[in-house]
């Protein structure tokens, strides 16, 4: 939504529809917009109803050169504030902002219920002369002159994505904006109001905060009638970014009246996971499966099961997005209801795939939105209700943020993954990829150095040797030998047991297959990441087809992909959706895939003759799964961009129903990881 005022549009957007209002606004110079509160408004709008604005000069508000004056300012958010904002409302300010919110309150002692000030900030002043000083390095050096600044505003350890984000935010706009705002801003002081605050006031800032000093933060305290400070030792500028879960709980705590006393927080290096002393009077566990990709959820249900089978009166809750919800539903198993307010992950990662192209570190590295939002779900969950047990599934979202918040465990906790190790796609270190890999692979070697009480069981499911043997990155340690110190193996899991399908032509006879006919199938998930891949392999069979009369190529083309598109002819049969696929991936005389994990391996369990075509800058089907066949020497990879379809169309009669004499893969990881689990539920 937008207000016209004079010269500039003023951009706010709302969510949520019940609760106390909240008015989120940003810094009043131009350097950010109101995307920086997007670890912030997916929980608080489950609580609250929160507005929040872009100042004049960037985000979806116009960019005129004038009205940066505090004047002007205050009346953009007087517009706001009277098109959509119901008094009395919890005023959330970051930074500069906080003057704003300070005259606000003071002209209206009835509309604001409480003052929520980050970083405050009372007055700015500049170097001195302004023009050589602050003009002319901005309009000479942007890019350096806010890269320098949102470097310095967020200090702590690991905080590359903040910066990222707010670089390219303060990049919305142009730098003779900036001069002007930063002009008129240094004219502003509300020192002398403080002392007339009547408001209910909490001030959150960071000992380390080199845009508002933390000295001046506590002036500002120190000058408001009552007002609460939380100090976070250690913490820089940028809290709402960097501190998404604190800030979000302090919010929700002030403005809902529990208890919020002035108090220091100290840093994550020096905090330690509080020991349960609850007593148990059935034990519970809540699961956290990952939804990317339906492998996880298949093994976990399958392990879940499992546990039942020596536990049989333990109850397990799964927090799981779709399509995973559906597995849980269909298996029987209990869906916690609050998985209807996860944001779904699937959907995320589905945004950045192309053809037969998927770059998943980058999908993850972009996905930090999500997972803020997914975690206040978890965390409310077990705020609320008691488990003996939490387990995640390549949870990124909990493991990261447990090992951010450990003071928020009350459970022991166990985690699952396949893989160990981001990888780059290019070993490129002057690369953007590849700093960001090796920033995200130490952090997750430091949170488990600095908080080994996190966890108490990292699993991986596979054994050692599928964990490949090189650095993290430079001055980084060796995968393996960390692997070894920080996990155990369970081998592979599964859903089922390979050895209830060795009767091949009963299972072909359940399936519906006519006899003496040879079945290739293809499946790819029916994203669109996927589509390219079945229509080569259709146009490819299509030239082998009068060679095979006796073949039916069964193209899996799941839900979104409209199977009316896809070439056609007589022996090709298109499903949109076929139950129980594993199955098939036992019955088939040959299938075609994408690299994924679960598929390759049920088809190396079943062993079942098959091609796989890895993504294109997926790093875990390059690197991770690819690793694993090898070792098993099943299956025939393929390269989708060198691979012509006359070459496909040759691999296909090369292949179809040929005898494999790969190694059968061990099929007892399902009990060994549920038996790990065990211990925890004695």
């Amino acid at each position: 939504m937008f207000v016209e005022r004079p010269g500039a549009k003023i951009y706010y957007q709302t969510t949520g529809s019940t609760g106390h209002d909240l008015f989120l606004h940003g810094p009043c110079q131009p350097a950010l917009h109101s995307r920086m509160w997007k670890a912030q408004i997916p929980y608080l709008s489950r609580h609250f109803r929160a507005t929040a604005m872009d100042p004049r000069g960037n985000g979806r508000s116009d960019r005129p050169l004038t009205g940066y004056d505090f004047a002007t300012r205050y009346g953009d958010m007087l517009a706001v504030l009277d098109d959509t904002v119901r008094p009395p409302f919890a005023f959330i300010a970051f930074s500069c902002a906080s003057m704003l919110a300070v005259r606000y309150a003071i002209d209206h002692p009835d509309r604001v219920s409480h003052l929520i000030l980050i970083g405050a900030q009372y007055a700015q002043s500049l170097p001195a002369p302004f023009e050589d000083k602050v003009a002319r390095v901005i309009r000479d050096d942007f890019e350096g002159w806010r890269t320098r600044l949102m470097t310095k505003a967020a200090p702590e350890p690991h905080s590359l994505k903040v910066i990222e984000d707010s670089i390219a935010w303060a990049g919305e706009t142009v730098p003779e904006v900036y001069i002007e705002a930063l002009q008129q801003i240094e004219k502003d002081n509300v020192y002398d109001l403080l002392g007339r605050l009547e408001v209910p006031t909490l001030i959150l800032h960071g000992t380390r905060d080199p845009v508002v000093p933390y000295t001046h933060g506590k002036k500002f305290a120190d000058a408001v009638p009552g007002a609460r400070l939380v100090t976070f030792e250690g913490g820089g500028h940028s809290l709402p970014g960097r501190e998404a879960v604190k800030v979000n709980h302090l919010i929700r705590d002030f403005v809902l009246g529990r208890a919020v006393e002035s108090r220091s927080i100290p840093p994550t290096t020096e905090r330690k996971a509080p020991v349960s002393t609850r007593q148990r009077t059935e034990r519970r566990v809540l699961w956290l499966s990952s939804p990317i990709g339906l492998g996880h959820i298949q093994r976990d249900v399958a392990i879940a099961q499992a546990l039942r089978e020596t536990h049989p009166d333990v109850t397990v809750d799964f927090l799981a997005a779709d399509p995973a919800a559906r597995v849980v539903e269909l298996a029987g198993e209990r869906l916690h209801p609050a998985t209807r307010l996860l944001l779904n992950e699937t959907a995320h990662f589905e945004g950045w795939a192309g053809d037969h192209e998927l770059h998943a570190f980058n999908a993850l590295w972009d996905m930090d939105e999500v997972m803020a939002a997914n975690f206040m779900v978890f965390a409310d969950v077990v705020e609320r209700e008691r488990y003996d047990l939490w387990v995640g599934d390549e949870g990124w979202d909990l493991d990261y943020f447990l090992h951010e918040n450990p003071e928020l465990k009350g459970a022991p906790y166990a985690f699952l993954t396949d893989f160990i190790g981001m990888l780059p796609m290019r070993d490129d270190p002057q690369s953007t990829e590849f700093r960001r890999v090796c920033e995200k692979n130490a952090e997750n070697i430091d949170h488990l150095r600095l908080h080994p009480d996190v966890r108490d069981l990292s699993v991986m499911i596979g054994d050692e040797a599928d964990v490949l043997d090189r650095e993290f990155g430079p001055n980084l340690p060796n995968m393996r030998t960390w692997a070894r110190e920080h996990f155990r193996f369970s081998g592979y899991t599964y859903h089922f047991d390979p050895r209830q399908y060795a009767d091949r032509a009963a299972l072909r006879h359940d399936l519906g297959y006519r006899d003496g006919e040879r079945v290739v199938l293809v499946s790819v998930g029916g994203t669109r990441v996927g589509r390219r891949l079945i229509e080569k392999v259709a146009r490819a069979f299509t030239l082998v087809a009068p060679k095979l009369p006796d073949t039916r190529l069964l193209v899996v083309a799941g839900p979104r992909l409209d199977a009316s598109e896809l070439p056609t002819h007589p022996q090709i049969d298109v499903r949109p959706f076929v139950p129980h696929l594993f199955r098939h991936h036992a019955a088939a005389d040959l299938a075609i895939v994408q690299g994924g994990l679960t598929t390759t391996m049920e088809l190396a369990a079943f062993r079942t003759p098959f091609l796989y075509f890895p993504l294109r800058n997926h790093f875990e089907q390059q690197f991770f799964v690819s690793r694993r066949l090898e070792r098993l020497g099943a299956g025939a990879r393929m390269d989708y961009d060198r691979t012509t379809e006359e070459e496909l169309a040759t691999a296909i009669l090369d292949h179809l129903g040929k005898p494999v004499d790969w190694r059968e893969p061990p099929a007892d990881g399902t009990a060994k990881a549920a038996a790990m689990l065990t211990q925890f539920l004695a």
